[in-house]
């Protein structure tokens, strides 16, 4: 099953769907189970996400003689929900039915596929905020949240659902402020909360106070899920040492509060943990302020020429590698996540025997395989190639454990 990310901010101007943004194209490039990474629009308030893909969806508009319009024009994340709207209102009984049970049946009545424009970058889907014609500001202030969650209150879950099954990551550009949507966005759908803010006071609090909301109400709801926030502090001048030291640590003679103590309580209090150590995940996750960025709409880890460590496209390296490859902003650091798909996948030969052998233990009813052996023999290769092969009999997924490093046999 796929993960959903929700890129919140409390107040607009820090850089959220601009983040969103690199990290989705940074996914993309990582997409190593091949189900791709889907961008959500729900600013529907204030949409604008398709404004970083305007020019890189030339492959689905093949035809096109104004891209511009034929993004505004197309269906998107409203148009869908004034669909589900309608469907729920004819099923009997809905109520009685879980998550699971109405994410079935909406599969089989709901082409989600019409909704979402395939961008030119390799597995990386979009779905926008919606037709943006004459009505879409009366169909989205006129829509009845209200009554539709009343009447179906497992569908989003059930969307949920349904989006996971079709791809590894799916980030939601949620709306600033404290809105219904918003704490949709941030309570209800996500895995994984980044709050994005800048360091500054009306920033930063609004920050805290949604972080502690939407894990309380997480913790208090029905979902199993676990929900772990991973704060973003972006805008960072490296011309100003001094302030950058006083807004991360804190400085009382100037009544600033450091977002990493700030920070540091609130997972405290809001996980019950006596110990709680951030400062290796803010000596690396930083958004540095760059000028050049803030006019237009560029991506700076597929604009930029020079990617060393001082670069925007870094910073963002460094963010996704925390955001996917640990389970919290306080854990190890982790290992950078390997690029692309992996050979496996693409030029694997020579191993047939091998591969052979090993499916004959699943013909027979084995559920768990071990590879073992000596570094660099190809295990990696033959375990992704074997999983490859298996995909469609084990529909519900599969499990690879490296035990590298490891007391294992």
């Amino acid at each position: 099953m796929g993960e959903v990310i929700t890129f919140y901010s409390y107040k607009g101007g820090t850089g959220r769907s601009m983040a969103l943004s690199n990290v989705a194209c940074l996914l993309a490039e990582r997409n190593i189970m091949n189900k791709g990474v889907l961008m959500i629009d729900w600013d529907l308030e204030a949409p604008g996400l398709h404004r970083f893909f305007g020019n890189r969806c030339k492959g689905y508009f093949q035809e096109s003689d104004n891209l511009d319009k034929d993004l505004d024009a197309h269906l998107g994340l409203i148009d869908l929900f004034v669909e589900l709207n309608s469907l729920t209102r004819k099923m009997d009984d809905i109520a009685s039915k879980d998550e699971e049970e109405l994410a079935e049946i909406l599969s089989n009545c709901l082409d989600i596929d019409k909704y979402i424009i395939r961008t030119d970058i390799p597995s990386l889907s979009l779905l926008t905020s919606g037709r943006l014609d004459f009505d879409y500001h009366n169909v989205v202030r006129n829509f009845p949240w209200e009554d539709l969650y009343n009447r179906a209150p497992q569908l989003l879950l059930s969307l949920i659902s349904i989006l996971e099954r079709k791809y590894e990551y799916i980030l939601i550009d949620s709306r600033t402020g404290l809105t219904d949507t918003s704490g949709i966005c941030t309570k209800i759908m996500p895995n994984k909360l980044v709050i994005v803010f800048t360091p500054n006071r009306q920033s930063l609090e609004g920050a805290i106070d949604i972080a502690y909301q939407a894990i309380e109400y997480r913790r208090k709801s029905d979902d199993l899920r676990p929900l772990v926030v991973f704060p973003l502090v972006s805008r960072i001048d490296g011309e100003e040492p001094d302030l950058r030291k006083y807004w991360r640590f804190g400085q009382m003679s100037k009544d600033i509060k450091g977002y990493q103590p700030e920070f540091t309580n609130i997972f405290k209090r809001a996980y019950g943990m006596k110990k709680l150590n951030l400062n290796n995940y803010f000596d690396e996750v930083q958004i540095q302020y760059i000028p050049r960025y803030s006019y237009g709409e560029d991506i700076a880890v597929l604009e930029e020429k020079s990617k060393d460590r001082l670069s925007l496209t870094q910073s963002y390296k460094n963010f996704a590698n925390w955001l996917v490859g640990t389970n919290s902003p306080w854990g190890t650091p982790p290992h950078p996540i390997p690029l692309m798909v992996p050979p496996s996948l693409v030029d694997f030969t020579g191993r047939e025997k091998e591969l052979n052998e090993l499916m004959s233990y699943f013909e027979r009813g084995s559920t768990i395989i071990g590879l073992r052996g000596l570094g660099g023999v190809g295990k990696t290769e033959l375990a992704f190639k074997l999983a490859n092969s298996l995909k469609d009999r084990y529909p519900d997924g599969q499990i690879m454990v490296d035990l590298k490093g490891t007391s294992a046999p």
